[in-house]
Order: structure tokens, then sequence, then C-alpha cells
């Protein structure tokens, strides 16, 4: 009879191994363990899945058209930059549903200046059939439309799941479904509404200058119910100046907890985007009450000492979302490359906005086609069968 030492010393490192990789699957047990040998075990047990431990699955579709009407505002905003810097005078510059620009002046002199201008623009054509004496309209090439809505599909997926990896969830799936849609599945998540909330949130933060000169600024009142907005809108739908917008910032009363909302009038022209942003950290004030300090990067950070050092004494806007966050004076110049943005943040606020801040803006709104939350009762009998028949198979 052939000698078998070897074997079964082969089999019992063999098992040794294997007790040793499935340990940090065993919570309770796990936890008892020294932590001496905690630094030679390893540290990530078995994932389980959405069928194993309940979760939430989505299918989202990326709005394209939306992602072209961002682009498009965005283009907006560098024009009116470009034409400022050149010291071109125009009366406006507007998008128009869906893709179009058009530029108002009053000297037809202007307008070869115009011309040469947008040159640097090469992704919108002149639309000479629309032009006038005092108007010139330009619209986004067929190509470059088409390359948005792709561009907004992958500048999704990497957005979610940046967003996801911040959140903390372990094994995610996130990944591309036919033309615009988006799967994503996320097990073990206990909060199944914060996470869709972190998912969907675009995140577009904005600096806008407040516009105080207008009478209509006079008109708006203090605060207005949370009900009451639409009927405010309406009203003042035909007074706005041109290149106005009311914006809302959300305010809670301390005894009540009734939410108001402050209206303001702001200037539709945005001085800075968040895509100049280099960090987002969630900080505690000197009343222990959370915020959001952010960092530009060195474009972002020249852009905010012109724009604070153009307008002291004004009032600037910090914008996500279309909803206002606070509207501070700009007492003088702000060097350093910092802000803040405060409000009535609870720290698990602070800490979601500031992970949606670092990760990006989404390129476009998302709507939710799909929405199943997965309980995980069959996983857990499919767990405990797995279990027994381990240790049958072992023994």
């Amino acid at each position: 009879m052939k000698k078998v030492g070897g074997r079964f010393a082969l089999l019992a490192f063999v098992v040794v191994l294997s007790v040793a990789f499935i340990i940090p699957s065993v919570p309770f047990f796990y936890q008892s363990v020294p932590d001496w040998m905690k630094t030679v075990l390893p540290t990530k047990g078995i994932a389980l899945g959405l069928d194993l431990q309940g979760g939430i699955h989505l299918v989202l579709e990326v709005e394209e058209e939306r992602a072209v009407e961002i682009a498009v505002d965005r283009a907006v905003s560098a024009v009116q930059d470009s034409l400022v810097d050149k010291k071109i005078p125009v009366e406006s510059v507007k998008r128009m549903p869906p893709s179009k620009i058009t530029l108002n002046f009053q000297n037809a002199e202007v307008k070869v200046q115009i011309q040469k201008a947008m040159e640097e623009f090469p992704i919108f054509y002149e639309v000479a059939a629309e032009a006038t004496s005092n108007q010139v309209v330009f619209d986004l090439r067929e190509g470059e439309a088409k390359r948005i809505k792709d561009s907004a599909i992958n500048q999704a997926l990497e957005t979610i799941r940046n967003r996801i990896d911040q959140f903390g969830v372990a094994e995610p799936l996130i990944q591309r479904q036919g033309l615009k849609q988006i799967v994503v599945q996320l097990p073990g998540v206990q909060d199944p509404k914060r996470a869709k909330g972190l998912i969907k949130e675009t995140a577009l933060l904005e600096f806008k200058l407040l516009d105080e000169s207008s009478k209509v600024t006079f008109e708006l009142p203090q605060r207005v119910p949370k009900e009451k907005k639409d009927e405010l809108l309406g009203q003042f739908k035909d007074k706005l100046p041109e290149g106005d917008e009311i914006l809302f910032e959300k305010v809670a009363e301390k005894d009540t907890g009734r939410e108001f909302l402050i209206p303001y009038l702001v200037k539709s022209r945005r001085m800075l985007a968040g895509d100049v942003l280099s960090d987002a950290r969630v900080s505690i004030g000197q009343f222990n009450d959370a915020y959001v300090s952010v960092a530009f990067d060195s474009n972002g950070d020249k852009q905010f000492v012109r724009i604070t050092a153009e307008n002291v004494m004004k009032r600037m806007a910090i914008i996500l979302d279309n909803h206002v966050y606070s509207a501070p004076v700009i007492q003088e110049r702000i060097s350093g490359g910092r802000a803040q943005i405060t409000g009535t943040f609870s720290m698990q606020e602070a800490n979601d906005l500031a992970i949606v801040l670092r990760a990006g803006a989404l390129p476009a709104p998302l709507k939710i086609i799909q929405d199943l939350t997965v309980g995980p009762s069959l996983g857990r009998d499919s767990i405990d069968k797995g279990i027994q028949s381990t240790l049958f198979a072992g023994v």
C-alpha cells in the first residue's frame, strides 16, 4: 500500500486555505477573529448579488434632446463671453428650440464681426435663410447633434458609476442597454430612496448674478408657500425683463418645520459652471451646521477671481439644478479658488451633494423606465441551502 502521508498533508493544506478564505464571508465569526489574524486573512468575502441579498433594479433612460439643449446653452454662454472679450456689441444671444442660436444687434456693420467670431465655434453653421438686417441665426450641425446624444449616454454611464463607487455599494451592475438606456443593479442597498436620488440628480452647478436693478425684484414677495410657486411664476410671466428668470431657495421654519420658498430674480446668463470644479467636501460651520466646500481648478479660479472683482457689492446666486442654495453679496475680490454652498443641510444631504459634485454633473436628466425593489427572502433560502450543502459535502 502506497504512502498517503503526502496526500493527507496536501489535503489538510487545501482545507485550511479554504477555511481561511471563507472566514471573511461569515461576519459574526470574522468579528471574533484576533486583529493579528485579520492582517493575514483576505479582507473581502463573497459578494452576494441582487438575487441573494435583495436591492434595487433600475432601468434609466437619458433624455437625449435635453442633452442637446444643455450643450447649446453652454455654447450660448461661451459665445457671449467671446463677444464680450472681442468688444462686439450685441443686444442678445439666445437659444431657440431645439438647437439654434440667434444673435440680435442694432448696427448692421456688426454682422460681419459676429460671423467672423462664430468661426471659433465650427459645430454651428449659419442659417442664411433666417437672417434679417438685425439678426443672424446659427444652428447645430446634424453630425454634432448625433455625437452629443451618443456622448450623453456614455458620460451618464461613467457619472453614475463614479457616484455609486463613492456611495459604497459592493459589486454593483451598471451597463448600457440598447441605444439610450442604462441598467443599474445595487445589491444590499438599505435606503433605496436615497440611492435613487443620488443617481438621478443632474447636479448642474451654476453661478449667476441677481438682477437687483429691475422693479420686479422689489415686487417679488419675501417668501411664498411651496404650493404657490406656479401661481407666482404665472403672475410675473409677462413682467420679466429680457434675459431674466425667477428661481427659488427652499427654507424651513425651525419651530414648525414648514417649508417656504424665497423667490429671486436671476440673470439667465451663467457666470460660472460646475465643470471647473476640482473637489467638493463636507465641512462644519461655527454653529455646527454642515456646508459643502468646493474647490476650482486653475481655469475656474481665474474666472472666479475675474467675476468677483468685476461684481463687488453685487449678489451672486449659487444654483444647483435650478434651485438656489444661497445668494451671498460679493464683498471683495475672491482668490484662492474656493467657495461654499450653504443651506439647511443635514449631514447626509451635504455628503450626497458633495458626492454628486465630485462625480460631475449628468449631461442630461434621467427618466426611470423600470424600478424594482427586490426582497432578500428567496435569496435567504438559497443561502441557507448553499451553506447546508457545503457542510455536508465538506464532511
